[in-house]
């Protein structure tokens, strides 16, 4: 137990003094965004499941990089449509997401070629309207879990990542007034997963 304790704090002694070498970086991020399903009440009478459009994303991204740990926050924009259900080509049905997040990774390997595995939480603003419907513009707490691949060449870094946005809301958040309210007593949240796909590019200070 005496060295596993003592190895412990070997290596967290010596992720700090190495993290204080880090790299900071500043990226561009562009991509693609793998619409999530939006099911809340799939099945019922008054079924309003449909999904969200496959699009793309772009934001920036800014952090601190040094093996064994990164830190990273981020914003990133989505144009996207609901299409599927009763939505599908039968009323506009535009919508947006904006994530901001912060994130730690965990870099696997040291070296100028190496992959790593994220996860962090954030603010989901999600805006989109269902004609005369029902309407939904508000932030939400979500989260994020993905991974990733970073290559540093100079002062250069290169990134390639998949992460899959997370966000939880229901009919109280509809904007459908006593009808959200009395709905969301009954149903549960639904989570909307959105995958991003997305290479970036980086000047590393």
């Amino acid at each position: 137990m005496s060295r596993l304790f003592l190895s412990l704090v070997i290596f967290f002694s010596v992720s700090i003094e190495r993290y204080s070498f880090a790299d900071s970086a500043f990226s561009v991020v562009f991509g693609a965004n793998v619409g999530g399903n939006l099911e809340l009440l799939s099945g019922q009478s008054f079924d309003i499941g449909t999904s969200f459009k496959n699009s793309p994303m772009f934001g920036v991204r800014a952090g601190s990089y040094s093996f064994p740990f990164g830190f990273e926050a981020s914003l990133v924009y989505v144009p996207s449509r609901l299409m599927g259900g009763p939505f599908d080509e039968l009323v506009p049905t535009k919508t947006s997401s904006l994530y901001s997040e912060a994130n730690l990774l965990l870099i696997i390997i040291p070296g100028p070629i190496a992959p790593f595995l994220s996860t962090g939480l954030g603010a989901h603003y999600l805006d989109f309207k269902f004609a005369d419907l029902a309407s939904l513009a508000k932030t939400k707490l979500g989260w994020n879990f993905g991974g990733g691949l970073k290559v540093d060449v100079k002062r250069l870094m290169f990134r390639l990542d998949v992460r899959d946005h997370v966000t939880a809301f229901g009919f109280s958040d509809l904007g459908l007034g006593a009808l959200g309210t009395l709905l969301s007593a009954s149903v549960p949240e639904s989570r909307v997963h959105n995958v991003e796909l997305s290479i970036s590019v980086g000047i590393k200070f």
